[in-house]
């Protein structure tokens, strides 16, 4: 279907998130809203609605700081819509949007449905023979139906009114009375249907969409002082994640200058002799080591390491994800932002906080590793 457009449902209370999805920092200096965009703009879809509820802040904050960055031909497909009934939730946001749409069909995409891909909704499009449809919404895990993501019609918007007039104004309710429905498993694309409901959701979603593309998954260990417990956090989880099966690189930075090698030994007399570089290789372990006129940059180091995760142990704020180690009370020291701060682990609380902090980023490696090979 050539005629295709996009919906980007960004309004809602956002209660359980604590503040607006849409404007949320996302990576590559996008927010969960331009990530969303720009995925309607590079599959060049016919045209962009924008549900902002009643938010009127929001929309404004979304034409200035976005929508007013873009090109005259990108700002010409985009349209920010207001809710014309008042509080009805996703079904409102959908239904004032196909009522002003000019594409045969609408996909629908959640902002906080941050890895959801357009090739999907053309690929569901080709799955349907018929074309009398009204809906085609996917079912993912479990069987649950996905209604926001899916595709819509916009002749569906009189049965909307109709809805929307009643007591349950829930999609789910939409979809089973808006008639032919085409259902699609969607069950293989578990991550891309995930929603960020919660703060803790967003972070890890963001962690992993940070590492998506380096060639080594790396995260941060910091703290705002010395002596505070980086090490003994990072030696701990170096443990934790060997037993789990993985590979683990540790980088660390050294303001005061270190030395690795023995006084003495042939590695040694070769490089006070002036060589830039000596490498010593035994049968279980390899060293190199490199003349530099400056320190070296952390994460270049982690992208060379033969391993699946880097920890990189440092007293600065580190890069994203990051792990903030503190001691016990002092949390109104923390120097990383909230938005890249994945866990803050009290080193009193060590046995307590490990193994959750463990299992994440497991969950982050498998699903790393799923985008990457699937």
């Amino acid at each position: 279907m050539d005629n295709l457009g996009l919906i980007i449902l960004a309004g809602g209370l956002s209660t359980r998130m604590g503040e607006p999805k849409a404007l949320l920092p996302w990576v590559n200096g996008e927010s969960l809203i331009s990530h969303a965009l720009r995925k309607g703009l590079e599959a060049d879809v016919h045209d962009i609605l924008i549900s902002v509820g009643d938010d009127e802040q929001l929309g404004h904050a979304i034409q200035t700081h976005i929508l007013d960055t873009l090109s005259n031909d990108e700002k010409e497909k985009i349209s920010i819509v207001r809710d014309s009934v008042e509080r009805c939730g996703p079904l409102g946001g959908l239904y004032s949007a196909l009522s002003v749409g000019q594409s045969a069909a609408y996909a629908v995409m959640a902002v906080d449905m941050p890895f959801m891909d357009m090739d999907l909704y053309y690929d569901w499009l080709y799955q349907v023979d018929c074309n009398t449809w009204n809906a085609i919404v996917p079912r993912g895990n479990a069987g649950k139906l996905e209604p926001m993501a899916g595709i819509y019609r916009p002749h569906i918007v009189s049965l909307l009114s109709s809805i929307l007039a009643g007591d349950d104004v829930s999609l789910h309710h939409a979809i089973d009375t808006i008639g032919h429905v085409e259902s699609i498993d969607a069950s293989d694309y578990s991550w891309e249907l995930s929603n960020v409901n919660h703060f803790d959701d967003y972070q890890w979603a963001r962690a992993l969409a940070e590492n998506e593309f380096r060639r080594v998954p790396l995260i941060s260990v910091v703290a705002s002082k010395r002596k505070t417990g980086k090490t003994t956090v990072v030696t701990r989880l170096v443990s934790e994640l060997q037993q789990a099966g993985f590979s683990v690189g540790v980088v660390k930075s050294d303001k005061h200058g270190f030395q690795m090698d023995h006084e003495g030994t042939d590695t040694d007399l070769s490089y006070k002799a002036g060589a830039d570089a000596v490498a010593i290789a035994g049968p279980n372990e390899t060293a190199i080591r490199i003349r530099t006129k400056e320190q070296s940059n952390l994460y270049e180091i982690s992208q060379f390491m033969p391993v699946d995760i880097v920890i990189l142990e440092t007293r600065s704020q580190g890069i994203a994800p990051i792990i903030e180690v503190t001691q016990e009370g002092h949390t109104e020291e923390l120097i990383s932002d909230a938005t890249d701060r994945v866990a803050t682990i009290e080193i009193s609380k060590l046995d307590q906080d490990i193994p959750q902090l463990v299992c994440h980023i497991q969950e982050m490696m498998r699903s790393l590793h799923g985008r990457r090979y699937c």
